[in-house]
């Protein structure tokens, strides 16, 4: 019950301070329209050199796939391991140990919470923008899609949280987690199909981004093809494999780095 108290409380003052001061949504929307956008167009311009058809996949498929990477980053998950560099860089990371509460479920409900309200408003407009100009493939109007696709968009986050999590701890034993943290966030980048839509990966590249943990936690993108009416199963049994071995890493490691505080910080 502690654990839902806190997550409630962090999560409705972080929502009310978003909208009283709205700049984080003014510039996640520019992000996602500069992104997104223009990317959608050069994929729009391809298609239509290409006859419509690139890899047996059309624009309509590849442009919600594209649509749910970056709607997905919205919710800056990936921000928890700067959070939590910052926390041990500056020492605030002895007082936050000494509280009542898990310093991981505080980071993790303090992460989701930041980036919640930009998230919704974005994803609702941009849904709407675009069932209006392009339509719903017809893989998105099927009675399986919605339940599973809520279901890999929950692993999905929790998978990266777990991610981010694991670097962000790095930082007790490295002053600055930011070269590892570049590295990860482009394996992310690459295999979640954020630039180059999965329907066009190489077999090999597709191959890495379905069975590490970095396509993994982007598996929102796969939802709109075809493929997933027969492989969702598969790949949520995937996500839900990581996410279990990622938390027993990230456990040993949030152990590790307890007891390097207290034997450091007296």
């Amino acid at each position: 019950m502690k654990e839902i108290r806190l997550a409630v409380k962090i999560l409705k003052t972080l929502i009310k301070d978003r909208i009283q001061y709205p700049g984080r949504l003014i510039v996640d929307t520019i992000g996602v329209i500069a992104r997104c956008g223009i990317l959608l167009i050069l994929y729009w311009y391809v298609f239509k050199l290409d006859n419509g058809v690139i890899n047996g996949t059309t624009f309509i498929f590849t442009a919600w796939s594209i649509f749910f990477y970056f709607s997905f980053s919205v919710l800056r998950l990936r921000d928890i391991s700067r959070l939590i560099m910052q926390d041990v860089q500056s020492g605030n990371i002895e007082v936050l140990f000494s509280k009542p509460i898990s310093y991981i479920s505080y980071r993790i409900w303090w992460q989701i919470g930041s980036g919640l309200y930009s998230f919704i408003i974005i994803t609702i407009l941009t849904v709407i923008a675009l069932a209006f100009i392009i339509g719903f493939p017809p893989t998105m109007t099927i009675n399986l899609f919605i339940p599973t696709f809520i279901l890999t968009f929950l692993c999905g986050s929790i998978l990266s949280l777990l991610i981010y999590a694991i670097v962000g701890f790095l930082s007790f034993w490295i002053e600055d987690i930011n070269p590892v943290y570049w590295i990860v966030d482009k394996a992310v980048m690459i295999l979640g199909g954020s630039y180059l839509p999965i329907a066009l990966f190489p077999k090999f590249m597709y191959q890495i981004a379905l069975y590490s943990p970095f396509g993994a936690s982007q598996f929102v993108t796969h939802t709109p093809y075809q493929s997933w009416q027969t492989n969702w199963y598969q790949l949520i049994g995937i996500q839900l494999f990581w996410i279990i071995l990622l938390s027993i890493i990230v456990y040993f490691m949030f152990k590790k780095a307890k007891k390097k505080v207290s034997v450091n910080g007296g």
